[in-house]
């Protein structure tokens, strides 16, 4: 079995995306506005912004993958 056909891993990995993007996750980057060094964006855009983009980046990508290699595979019994 390949890596792109591994059902846990990709199931596994979707599951950390809603985790980190939407959840708990984004207090690992939300700054403390009491910082006088705070940097609020990245890439011009805002960082909590950024952060939930890249994580539903990663679900895109899974739902891609699933569709294309788990999906589509058909038995030919």
């Amino acid at each position: 079995m390949g890596i792109l056909t591994n059902t846990w891993l990709l199931t596994a990995l979707f599951l950390l995306a809603v985790f980190m993007g939407a959840g708990p996750g984004l207090h690992l980057i939300n700054p403390d506005l009491t910082d006088p060094h705070v940097q609020l964006t990245t890439f011009g855009l805002p960082t909590i912004y950024v952060w939930g983009l890249f994580w539903y980046v990663i679900q895109f990508a899974v739902i891609v993958i699933a569709y294309r290699f788990v999906w589509s595979q058909r038995d030919d019994d």
